[in-house]
């Protein structure tokens, strides 16, 4: 009798396989879970701070109100914050080059209703009698361009 129970062994391997292929499908199940949560949390974050940026960006506005020449290279903007929220002017462009040499003004943040001064040096020579594209663009990215005639 006891040889009699032992005799097919065949049936008890095939079902411990299928509960160790179950338990590794299960495993693999869990960890794809995980993972996709993590995936998604962080997409879901960095939507909603593309979102809120965008919605600053929106409610930002400001205009170069006056530009002046007071040197050979040097020219001053005088920007109006007109918008709901506060500005930083962050980079300047004349004639679609950007301005490395900032004398003052950059990055100062400006309340709504107030005046900032940006002082700089021109990336090229500025001659009497020519038009020039002056473009600030702010931190978060918006964007104000005026013609000026030196």
């Amino acid at each position: 009798m006891h040889n009699a129970l032992f005799h097919n062994k065949k049936g008890v391997s095939e079902v411990i396989a299928s509960l160790i292929l179950i338990l590794i499908v299960s495993v693999a199940g869990v960890i794809v879970y995980s993972y996709s949560l993590g995936a998604f949390n962080s997409s879901s974050t960095f939507l909603q701070s593309q979102t809120s940026n965008e919605e600053e960006r929106t409610q930002e506005r400001f205009s170069i109100i006056v530009v002046w020449w007071s040197t050979s290279n040097q020219l001053n903007l005088t920007v109006l914050n007109y918008g709901r929220i506060e500005v930083a002017i962050d980079a300047v462009y004349v004639n679609g080059t950007a301005v490395s040499v900032f004398l003052s003004g950059k990055g100062i943040t400006v309340g709504a209703g107030q005046l900032v001064w940006v002082k700089f040096t021109s990336p090229f020579s500025i001659l009497s009698g020519n038009v020039h594209e002056i473009l600030a663009v702010s931190e978060r990215g918006g964007k104000n361009a005026v013609f000026w005639k030196a």
